[in-house]
């Protein structure tokens, strides 16, 4: 059965054609149009998830692993709103989602009718393109319709980004017929590939061989094997060091990981500024190098991305070059001088390797916390699996851990917000094998709690909730702690009973509150099979106790 709509017609069949395969609805009446027609076509996988923030960071999640566009579509009014968290997110990390808004009438917008609120450019500010869609079935119309439809889902493939599809029915919303009669035209977009100019090479290449101090800064990222080959080639040259966040997924014995670690340990000395920073991926987690670079005087910075913005994030912007940086690196490196004399590389690796014997120093005889626990779960994290760091306290303390190369990391750090990133890993875990472990803190857990209300959960999802009392964060930060505000207002105790909302959810549960009792658990947990579902571990930690330890950690990375 499909929508006697035309328009619906159209949307439907271009989707196909254009080969957007998965579709999360979240259910209503405005959007039933779209959602019979669609569960009624066998080329679509429709997936129904009731919240609309959770259904929308459940297909960032997928549109994240799939590395293609994943369409959402709501019901209207208040409903659109809901969606507004994951749409960010999905921008500022270049995550291609299709939002369908549904709507009312327009003549009925603002005159007293239900679940009726301005939807056109809605999200103007957050995705890539907005296009309405005109409400009648006459020929211009439906020509319209397809137009904007097409150059919707062209948008979002190409500019690997977000764009929004705002569509109103009248009533009757349910009537269907039994075939589509209808083939919409296809408008077809021919990409092209980005390449440098001879000459703008030969100026970056000069550039690059006159320079003594060169840092490049590894942003957040997918695994990328070519990229990784290029740059662990670049950094057998002297004069440069390359820094690497586990988010950035990239991994080499002579890349430098843990960037707070090795920030903190360093003197006051020119030897450690660059001359030339080279930035690619995404977002850097490390205030601690944003502030060091902003405090260097003499700076040029060029800033490689494909999205070609100018984030001035260093304040040293010199050149943005929109081209991938593999296809950047491996057209500079045949004529850079990898032999060039410089100490720059050894005087980083120098501190890199000074601060991990201290980290393990300090490790082996650390007490229970929350640093401690994050040390036990490195050490047991099975071999190829996805690790999911929440915002904002777990995705720090990881970063004080050198990366495994084998292990996928992410996060929802495109705007960093604690809101979704539970059920951005459950969408993740649905469309791969690899066993998914997020690490949430248990603010984040009970904040994105309506991902466990979803009938698509996988048995390859495992939590671990860090359960410090909730807002663990505003004792590690400066501020919070001076003020009288801290507890009712900043930390915010979580009162929550974890194991209650898991059996709620029907999700196995596991607690732990010392470091025996987690060790003892962890493999267990891992390896849970039981009833085919996911399962969640509470670690429970000293709040007060944390923030010291970490104080008395990075002190102790300068002995």
């Amino acid at each position: 059965m499909v929508s006697e709509s035309k328009r619906v017609q159209s949307i439907v069949e271009i989707f196909a054609q254009k080969k957007i395969k998965h579709i999360v609805f979240s259910p209503g009446s405005r959007n039933a149009p779209l959602i019979i027609s669609f569960t009624n076509d066998k080329r679509f996988n429709c997936i129904s998830i009731v919240d609309e923030r959770s259904a929308s960071f459940y297909a960032l999640g997928i549109a994240l692993e799939l590395k293609q566009p994943v369409a959402i579509c709501c019901t209207s009014g208040s409903a659109s709103l809901n969606y507004s968290s994951a749409i960010s997110e999905a921008f500022y990390q270049g995550i291609p989602l299709i939002v369908i808004t549904t709507d009312r009438p327009p003549e009925w917008i603002n005159h007293g009718e239900g679940q009726s609120i301005e939807q056109i450019g809605i999200y103007n500010k957050i995705t890539h393109s907005s296009f309405p869609i005109p409400i009648g079935e006459e020929k211009e119309d439906i020509w319209f319709t397809q137009r904007q439809v097409n150059e919707a889902i062209n948008n979002s493939i190409e500019h690997k980004t977000s764009v929004h599809i705002n569509i109103p029915f009248r009533e009757p919303l349910y009537k269907t017929q039994q075939k589509s009669i209808l083939t919409p035209k296809i408008i077809t977009k021919i990409s092209t590939k980005n390449e440098i100019k001879k000459e703008d090479l030969t100026f970056f290449v000069n550039k690059w061989n006159n320079t003594k101090k060169i840092l490049i800064l590894c942003g957040q990222s997918n695994k990328n094997e070519k990229l990784n080959y290029i740059l662990e080639q670049i950094s057998y040259a002297e004069n440069v060091a390359i820094f690497t966040e586990s988010t950035s997924n990239l991994y080499a014995r002579s890349f430098i990981p843990c960037i707070d670690r090795v920030i903190t340990s360093i003197e006051e000395n020119e030897d450690y500024a660059p001359d030339l920073l080279i930035t690619i991926g995404g977002a850097i987690i490390s205030k601690k190098i944003k502030t060091f670079l902003r405090g260097v005087t003499e700076l040029e910075h060029w800033s490689i991305n494909e999205q070609n913005k100018t984030e001035d994030t260093y304040q040293k912007l010199n050149y943005v070059i929109p081209l991938n940086a593999n296809y950047f690196f491996r057209s500079i490196f045949p004529l850079i001088n990898i032999e060039k004399e410089s100490y720059y590389k050894n005087t980083w690796l120098k501190k890199h390797q000074l601060t991990s014997s201290n980290h393990d120093t300090f490790m082996s005889q650390s007490i229970w916390s929350d640093l401690k626990a994050f040390d036990i779960i490195y050490n047991t994290l099975p071999e190829k699996c996805n690790l999911h760091l929440g915002n904002s306290s777990p995705v720090r303390y990881m970063q004080l851990f050198n990366q495994i190369a084998s292990v996928y990391y992410y996060s929802n750090r495109g705007v960093s917000g604690i809101d979704g990133s539970t059920s951005t890993m459950c969408g993740i875990a649905s469309v791969n094998n690899r066993l998914n472990i997020l690490i949430s803190g248990d603010l984040s857990f009970v904040y994105d709690i309506n991902s466990l209300w979803n009938n698509h959960l996988t048995s390859n999802i495992r939590v671990i909730v860090i359960n410090n009392s909730g807002g663990g964060i505003f004792r590690l930060i400066p501020g919070p702690a001076e003020t009288n505000a801290l507890e009712d207002f900043f930390e915010v105790g979580n009162n929550a009973n974890i194991k209650a909302l898991t059996d709620a959810h029907n999700i196995n549960y596991y607690k732990a509150e010392d470091a025996v009792t987690l060790e003892r658990v962890l493999p267990t947990f891992y390896n849970e099979q039981d009833n085919n579902r996911p399962a969640v571990l509470e670690i429970v930690t000293p709040n007060q106790i944390n923030a010291e330890t970490l104080k008395d950690y990075f002190n102790a990375l300068l002995k």
